[in-house]
């Protein structure tokens, strides 16, 4: 089911759009192990496709490895490094929340969480999410007539 446009925001269609391009190189590995004649939805290329994305295997991590190295490589050092920053940040934000930090450093805290997430987002501006790029990438892939 795709989503109405006008109430999911750019991300989400972006995320999307990924995760069908990691069922399309899936599915053209899955075809690549069958004969010429097979078809997408054939049981057993369903079968070995969702194993591919289950068990993440090397042959599709590799095809999908392309459009990533693509999409990072749009962006500068100082743009990867906020990115790092903030993926990091966030990863702290959420071992604090699954654990209690009531204590009398939790003002201190949360005073350098707001200004490192404050610098982080200065640093990150309006560049594109990773989302977005990989997305333009694997679609001119899947679509090699939309140039």
């Amino acid at each position: 089911v795709v989503p109405d446009p006008q109430t999911v925001d750019g991300d989400e269609m972006y995320k999307l759009l990924n995760t069908y391009a990691v069922l399309d190189v899936a599915q053209k590995i899955a075809l690549k192990r069958f004969s010429s004649d097979a078809l997408v939805d054939d049981p057993y290329v369903v079968k070995v496709t969702r194993n591919l994305i289950l068990t993440e295997d090397f042959s599709l991590m590799n095809g999908l490895l392309r459009h990533a190295r693509e999409a990072i490589s749009a962006y500068s050092a100082s743009e990867l490094a906020a990115m790092i920053a903030v993926k990091r940040l966030a990863d702290f934000k959420e071992a604090l929340n699954l654990r209690n930090i009531l204590s009398m450093d939790s003002l201190a805290t949360y005073g350098w969480i707001l200004y490192q997430g404050s610098k982080n987002r200065a640093a990150l501006g309006t560049i594109p999410s990773f989302e977005e790029l990989f997305a333009f990438n694997a679609l001119s892939e899947m679509l090699p007539n939309a140039s």
